[in-house]
C-alpha cells in the first residue's frame, strides 16, 4: 500500500486580525485625508490634489493585499517599490499639510512638527500588518489544496492496492459434528416371585419398651435487670412470587448464525446490488448485517475476488460482468 506523506495545514487569519489591522488603517488614511483637504483651501481642485495621495496609498494597499504576487522576481520588486513611493508621497504630503494645520490652529512648533508623524506611523504600521494577514492567508490557501491533492493520491493508491491484491480463496465448508449415539439401556433383572401355595413370612413387630422418664431441669437462677439483653425483631421474611401461569415465558436468546453462512449471504447481496445498477457500500454492508464498515469493505473485496475468478474461469460469465462494472464507477462499494 502507497503511504502520503501529511501535508501540515497552517493557520488561517482570524477575521479579528483582519478588522483590528483594516481599523486602523483606515483610521490613519481619514486623519490624513481629512487633515490635506482641511488646509488646501475652498477650491475643489486645491482639496482633490490634496487628497489624493492618501487614497493612491489605500488602493496599493488594496492591490498588494488582494492581488497574488507576480512570478517573476523583478515584476515583485518593481510592486514593491512603486508602492512604496506612493507611501512616501502620501506620507510628505500628510505631513506638511497637518503640520500647517496645526500651525493655524494655535499649536507650538513642537507639536506641529511631532503630531503628523503619529498619524504616519500608524498608516505604516497597519500596511505592514496587511501584507502578512494577507501571506499568511495565501499559505493557507496553497497547504489546503495541497492537502486535497494528497488525500486524492492517497485513495487513488488504495483503490490500486485493493484491484492488485490476490483474490483470497473460498472458505472451506467444516462440517457439522452429528449427535453422539446413546447407548442401549441396561436390562434390569427380575426378581424372584414367590408361588402361591408358600406363605410369605410376615415378622411380628415388638411392642416398644416404655420411655424412661426424663430429669426434670432445675429451676433457672433469677437473671438481673440490668443483664438481660432485648432479643432482635424478626422482620417477616415474604417469599418469592411464583412465575404467572397466564404470563408467557420469554423467548430464549437469538443463536448467532454461523460466520461462513453470513459472508456468502453478504456477497450475495453485493453482487445483486451491483447486478441492479446501485452497489452498496461498506458502511450500508455493514449495517445490513449489523456489522462494523470494515466487515463490509471485506466482503465487498471477497465478492470482487468471486467476480475476478468467474472472469477468468469462462468467457459467458467474464462478458457479463464487463459489463456490470462498466455500469460502475471506479471505486464503487468503498468508503
Amino acid at each position: 500500500m502507497v503511504h502520503v506523506e501529511k501535508v501540515d495545514v497552517p493557520e488561517r487569519p482570524s477575521r479579528g486580525a483582519w478588522a483590528s489591522v483594516w481599523l486602523a488603517f483606515s483610521a490613519g488614511i481619514a486623519a490624513s485625508l481629512a487633515a490635506n483637504i482641511a488646509h488646501a483651501g475652498a477650491g475643489a481642485v486645491a482639496r482633490a490634489v490634496a487628497g489624493w495621495a492618501p487614497l493612491a496609498l489605500l488602493l496599493c494597499s488594496e492591490v498588494m493585499t488582494r492581488v497574488p504576487p507576480p512570478r517573476h522576481t523583478w515584476l515583485r520588486r518593481v510592486q514593491i517599490a512603486s508602492t512604496v513611493i506612493v507611501a512616501g508621497v502620501a506620507a510628505l504630503a500628510s505631513y506638511r499639510h497637518m503640520k500647517g494645520l496645526a500651525l493655524e490652529y494655535g499649536e507650538d512648533g513642537l507639536t506641529a512638527s511631532t503630531l503628523p508623524l503619529s498619524v504616519d506611523g500608524l498608516v505604516v504600521v497597519a500596511s505592514i500588518g496587511l501584507v502578512v494577514l494577507s501571506q499568511q492567508r495565501r499559505e493557507a490557501d496553497a497547504a489546503e489544496r495541497a492537502a486535497a491533492l494528497a488525500r486524492a493520491a492517497e485513495r487513488e493508491a488504495f483503490l490500486a492496492s485493493v484491484a492488485a491484491a490476490p483474490v483470497p480463496p473460498p472458505p472451506v465448508p467444516v462440517p457439522k459434528p452429528g449427535p453422539e449415539p446413546v447407548p442401549p439401556a441396561a436390562v434390569p433383572e427380575c426378581e424372584p416371585v414367590p408361588r402361591a401355595d408358600e406363605p410369605e413370612h410376615v415378622p411380628v413387630p415388638l411392642p416398644d419398651p416404655e420411655p424412661e422418664p426424663l430429669p426434670l431441669p432445675p429451676d433457672p437462677e433469677p437473671v438481673p435487670q440490668s443483664a438481660r439483653v432485648p432479643l432482635p425483631s424478626l422482620d417477616v421474611v415474604v417469599p418469592p412470587e411464583p412465575w404467572p401461569a397466564q404470563q408467557p415465558v420469554p423467548p430464549p436468546d437469538p443463536v448467532p448464525p454461523d460466520t461462513a453462512d453470513e459472508n456468502a449471504a453478504a456477497r450475495k447481496v453485493w453482487r445483486d446490488s451491483l447486478a441492479a445498477g446501485e452497489p452498496l457500500t461498506g458502511k450500508a454492508l455493514g449495517d445490513r448485517f449489523k456489522r462494523s464498515e470494515r466487515w463490509g469493505r471485506n466482503r465487498i473485496k471477497e465478492a470482487r475476488g468471486e467476480l475476478q475468478a468467474e472472469q477468468e474461469a469462462g468467457g459467458g460469465v467474464a462478458g457479463e460482468t464487463d459489463q456490470q462494472e462498466a455500469r460502475v464507477p471506479v471505486g464503487a462499494g468503498v468508503e
